[in-house]
């Protein structure tokens, strides 16, 4: 009788040790050195590219005038992680648009960028513009404020840490004058 209890007792350890013996899931594998180097955080983004840029005055009691300019800018900034998904960041613009005025915008300022907007980076940014205006705009320099949005389009399978770049932005300045841009190029992801 002992021998047969002993026999059905481990009989049933047998059964419920294959029950219970689901097959976990093997451990992720630990992060190589190649792995970790492509996925590290890199502060520093460069960007150049064409635009469009309308400047416009208004003149109290009376109509305003505006005029439509093609430009060149370029530029970059330094992000300061706050968590993997925002960064805070400074920046510089500089651009170059010349058709009936031409200017010369040039724009240091702050924003946030959300780091993994689905594929892209996505930046709020303001800061403080200088634009020097010379031909119909009097030849003058305005100062003021730039409120702008940036989004960037990363295209590894072109280059690693490269992509496509769009901004808006409006520059508010002295004396009524309003300049609003749009610009397309590329952004590049400094390998540091």
């Amino acid at each position: 009788m002992k021998a047969a209890f002993g026999g059905l007792l481990l009989a049933a350890l047998l059964a419920a040790a294959g029950a219970k013996a689901d097959p976990v899931p093997d451990p992720a594998p630990a992060r190589s050195s190649a792995s970790t180097a492509t996925s590290r955080f890199r502060p520093v983004q460069v960007w150049g590219g064409i635009g469009y840029y309308n400047t416009s005055v208004s003149v109290p009691f009376g109509p305003g005038f505006s005029t439509g300019q093609f430009g060149f800018n370029g530029g970059g900034s330094y992000a300061f992680p706050l968590n993997p998904d925002v960064s805070a960041l400074a920046f510089g613009n500089v651009a170059l648009a010349f058709g009936s005025f031409s200017s010369f915008p040039i724009t240091l300022g702050g924003g946030i960028r959300g780091e993994h907007v689905g594929p892209v980076q996505l930046s709020g940014l303001a800061g403080l513009s200088i634009v020097p205006i010379s031909g119909g705009g009097g030849g003058t320099t305005k100062v003021g404020l730039a409120l702008g949005a940036q989004g960037n389009y990363p295209i590894p399978q072109v280059m690693p840490r490269l992509g496509v770049q769009g901004a808006f932005t409006v520059h508010i300045l002295s004396d009524s004058v309003t300049v609003w841009t749009i610009n397309a190029g590329v952004a590049y992801t400094l390998p540091y």
